[in-house]
């Protein structure tokens, strides 16, 4: 009977399981359906671009790499594999991601079980596959989804271990942890409330007469335990810590981005929510915070260097200014627990309303399921195991995020969590009411509106609408496609929201340059100039114009102005060369050249612009080197092929001009200046064949 009553049970969890899945599989299918007439389905941006970007690199082959990794390499490398076997294809990439999210809603189903019950378990899983976020970030190429499904994955390890004690299961759960860790690092801040919680677990186990553990025997039989999952842990993460040493003998246990982030959290221009850097504003990249902190310290330096250089930067603020960073933080956690979901990258409420399901599901948000897990946090965690333990988790990882920022991708790994808390207070309230408790339901109700308007209240006004950022996005992915029309419209759209935002004034005059609305296009850039007087881009901008319109002098006074406001704008260096190099004055060109690849070692046009004043002066050593660089660079690079052929042929290596020209031809068949060099060269191999 026994056998055939567990076969049964198997049955019907497998059954409400597969029901789980199917109905979060359909919505997230139909979700990512619906966003593939987004503008940005075939344009990711920032950090999406970001991952993109690096699986692509791994799908050619680069499964290596030869720097430390700044960010943590489990998605991508993911992300990689999806590409080698689907091809490079980002619908195919969002539609196995869906598939893979959808488990989530079962794993929750598994560990609500362990931690209160069937009913509790059965509604936090139907409002898991429900949840309109999980629905968003299904369809967004990005680390959190894979997370938030590691994490419940972990808390279900670690109590089966806790209910049946061995070895092999603490291991397995610490290997759970170290690659929820090497997805995103912020995760390993549970190992200490994970030890304390191991402790009194062994605290609270009877000994033979039925009395408590001794403090001792418990300390060294939790500790033992939680020995055992460290030790997980490492095994996951050591292989990464042992590539980062291989590739630049720099010890950087999973990745190098903590510093940055930190100090991006803490600093007196900080809001708390947004990833903008100081000085830089929202669009810097990492060899940015390599190039500040080098030329800072005055030296090169690894990315741990780097870190520890934008940690120390972090701490400074914080011991420095303990006021601003109190009331910074007291502004975090306010974030942390608001209703609203702050955006990282793109506007989640513009995009998710994109598809009927999300906005369907919209009412089912973070402001009802908060307050609602808060007060079954209250509930239940005094008396329950698994209930403390996931609260520990909760609490840890809160504190985790806010030592950097807020937003709704970095808390989105607790609403798992607290979708079975909400679950465990609705069936609780519900029970208090059946049973007439009027006292302490009134209680619990008059506790959860508090909680609630707390969570709900707009205290720092970031409860906005129509964002200009995201017509902003917009335009910049309908220009990046070749629709400028659109990308002037979405640029208007942006400039009236924000009136003074110089940045669409500019994006807005270069879509209208492509238009071939000169006029309307250089009125622009100038509204971008008077709008915001620290913005070299737009002086760039604005000179490269009247360049163009053969205003030379005019352009030089916008470039040199461009290059006095931010020395690393390496585009204005490289069109103040040119305006030099026409001038005669080749010593000051070379010298902007330098400082345009120095700005951007990956800058080829101005590697090979560099090796041309090489070419002039006479130095073809170096000449050939910069072409060469170039080529480097960009294989697919005609001219600076053709170049460095001409460079070789003129020292006498014609093998190897030869092959540069043919492959320059290759690439560029219709440049008849190649054409002309390549026929040149082929009837003076032959004449000194023939001879």
């Amino acid at each position: 009977m026994v056998p055939k009553r567990d076969a049964e049970i198997r049955k019907r969890l497998l059954l409400r399981a597969g029901v789980i899945f199917a109905v979060a599989w359909v919505l997230r299918f139909v979700y990512v359906l619906h966003l593939r007439g987004s503008p940005l389905a075939g344009f990711p941006i920032l950090d999406e671009l970001y991952h993109v970007e690096w699986a692509r690199a791994l799908a050619a082959g680069d499964w290596l790499g030869s720097t430390v990794f700044f960010r943590a390499p489990l998605y991508p490398y993911l992300l990689g594999l999806v590409f080698s076997v689907l091809g490079e294809s980002l619908q195919a990439a969002r539609l196995v991601q869906a598939t893979c999210t959808a488990l989530t809603p079962v794993a929750v189903y598994f560990l609500g079980r362990r931690m209160f019950g069937e009913r509790e378990a059965l509604l936090g899983a139907a409002v898991a596959a429900l949840y309109p976020l999980f629905l968003y970030f299904s369809n967004e190429l990005l680390i959190v989804s894979l997370v938030v499904l590691l994490d419940v994955l972990l808390m279900s390890a670690l109590l089966r271990a806790d209910e049946s004690p061995g070895r092999g299961r603490w291991f397995a759960a610490g290997a759970v942890m170290g690659i929820s860790g090497i997805a995103r690092p912020s995760v390993l801040v549970f190992l200490p409330a994970l030890f304390c919680w191991m402790w009194w677990r062994a605290r609270s186990t009877s000994g033979e007469a039925g009395a408590p553990v001794e403090l001792p025997a418990a300390f060294k039989a939790g500790a033992a335990r939680f020995a055992v999952v460290v030790l997980g842990v490492a095994a996951v993460i050591l292989p990464v810590t042992l590539r980062n040493y291989a590739v630049e003998r720099d010890f950087v246990p999973i990745a190098s981005q903590g510093g940055i982030n930190f100090f991006i959290g803490n600093n007196s221009a900080s809001d708390g929510a947004s990833a903008v850097l100081p000085v830089l504003g929202e669009s810097w990249e990492n060899e940015d915070a390599v190039r500040i902190a080098e030329s800072q310290l005055g030296r090169d330096l690894k990315p741990s260097e780097v870190s520890g250089f934008w940690y120390g930067r972090g701490r400074e603020f914080l011991l420095g200014n303990p006021g601003a960073a109190a009331r910074l933080y007291v502004r975090k956690f306010v974030l942390f627990w608001d209703s609203y979901e702050l955006a990282n990258n793109k506007d989640i409420y513009f995009f998710g309303r994109m598809s009927p399901v999300f906005r369907w599901l919209r009412w089912l948000n973070f402001g009802i399921m908060a307050p609602l897990a808060v007060l079954g946090m209250f509930f239940t965690a005094r008396r329950n195991k698994a209930a403390t333990l996931a609260m520990l988790f909760v609490l840890s990882y809160t504190a985790g995020v806010l030592l950097f920022f807020v937003n709704a991708r970095f808390r989105l790994p607790l609403v798992p969590f607290l979708l079975l808390f909400a679950s465990a207070a609705v069936l609780r309230l519900c029970g208090l009411a059946a049973r007439g408790r009027v006292k302490e339901l009134a209680v619990a109700l008059l506790a959860l509106a508090g909680i609630g308007l707390f969570v709900n209240h707009d205290f720092y006004d970031t409860h906005v609408g129509d964002r200009a950022q995201t017509h902003m996005t917009l335009g910049r992915a309908s220009a990046a496609q070749g629709m400028y029309e659109n990308a002037v419209r979405e640029y208007r759209r942006a400039i009236e929201i924000s009136p003074g935002y110089a940045k669409a004034y500019n994006s807005m005059g270069l879509a209208l340059e492509e238009l071939g609305r000169s006029d309307e296009a250089l009125s622009a850039y100038l509204s971008s100039a008077e709008k915001d007087s620290s913005l070299a881009s737009v002086r760039n901008n604005i000179g490269s114009f009247l360049l163009g319109r053969g205003e030379v002098a005019e352009a030089k006074a916008w470039f040199e102005e461009a290059i006095a406001l931010d020395q690393y704008t390496e585009q204005a260096h490289m069109n103040l060369s040119l305006v030099l190099a026409q001038e005669g004055d080749l010593e000051r060109a070379e010298y902007h050249l330098k400082c345009a690849v120095m700005a951007d070692p990956r800058f080829t046009e101005a590697w090979d612009a560099l090796g041309r004043v090489f070419e002039e002066t006479g130095r073809l050593p170096e000449a050939a080197g910069a072409y060469a660089r170039a080529v480097e660079i960009d294989p697919t690079y005609a001219q600076a092929r053709h170049d460095l052929g001409v460079i070789l042929a003129m020292a006498g290596r014609y093998e190897e001009a030869l092959r540069e020209l043919e492959e320059a031809r290759r690439l560029s068949p219709n440049d008849p200046g190649i054409a002309a060099n390549l026929a040149r060269l082929r009837e003076l191999m032959a004449a000194r064949s023939g001879g």
